[in-house]
């Protein structure tokens, strides 16, 4: 049995955004759990979530949360999303995070595959999507999410390289580990009342993503709004 502990693990290179530090200082914490916190620098973002994990395991924490440096997340989102896993339906949760870059892509996924043959990915995120509720996903970007730390445990039983975040070609860590966690079963969903803002000269969140979007709509409803097999 997994202690009712939330490790929050944070992949970073030295600073914190401000944004990011009164975020993770005004998060609410769920009652009846008790939070510990692992930095990890100085290394490659696969390597960090793999010790994010091992540390996690360690100290007997049942959930584990990536949270990225550059990531602002809402007071309420453990809250939130330790309600949602406690539920037991789901294995992984994440917030909504989007790119800082327009068209402010969600970094959350319906469609994550991979040829292997090609060594190329084939990604859809979704484009339209109420303001509350869940979507069931294939693929989500780590930079948000809360996770059971026993899927770990699942996952040892059916993989023998104990490697979960090692990126394939041309795909970063975070889907590669969504590729191995899928065979395993596992279930993950994004929450759409968590809006978590992403770092750049503003906190970007959904609201930068649909004015966009609704200006891709007016302007060229033809083509798609993502490129690389994206939707």
């Amino acid at each position: 049995m997994y202690d009712n502990k939330i490790c929050i693990g944070l992949p970073h290179v030295g600073m914190f955004g401000w944004q990011t530090t009164m975020a993770l200082l005004s998060l609410k914490i769920p009652s009846e759990y008790s939070l510990v916190y692992h930095l990890v620098g100085s290394c490659l973002i696969y390597d960090a979530r793999e010790k994010i994990v091992k540390f996690a395991r360690d100290n007997n924490c049942k959930y584990t949360v990536m949270l990225d440096s550059d990531m602002v997340p809402p007071s309420d989102m453990l809250i939130k999303m330790v309600n949602t896993l406690d539920d037991g339906k789901l294995d992984l949760v994440t917030g909504m995070a989007f790119k800082r870059t327009a068209p402010f892509q969600p970094c959350f996924y319906t469609k994550c595959d991979y040829d292997l043959d090609a060594q190329k990915p084939y990604l859809e995120s979704p484009v339209e999507f109420p303001d509350k509720g869940f979507i069931p996903l294939a693929g989500v970007g780590l930079a948000c999410c809360m996770m059971r730390t026993e899927i770990f445990d699942c996952i040892d039983q059916k993989k023998k390289d104990k490697s979960y975040f090692f990126p394939l070609p041309n795909l970063g860590e975070d889907l590669t580990f969504c590729l191995i966690a899928r065979k395993c079963g596992i279930k993950m969903a994004v929450d759409l009342s968590i809006d978590v803002g992403h770092v750049s000269n503003m906190a970007i969140t959904k609201d930068h993503f649909i004015a966009c979007y609704e200006e891709h709509k007016k302007i060229n409803s033809s083509q798609a709004m993502f490129t690389g097999g994206e939707g």
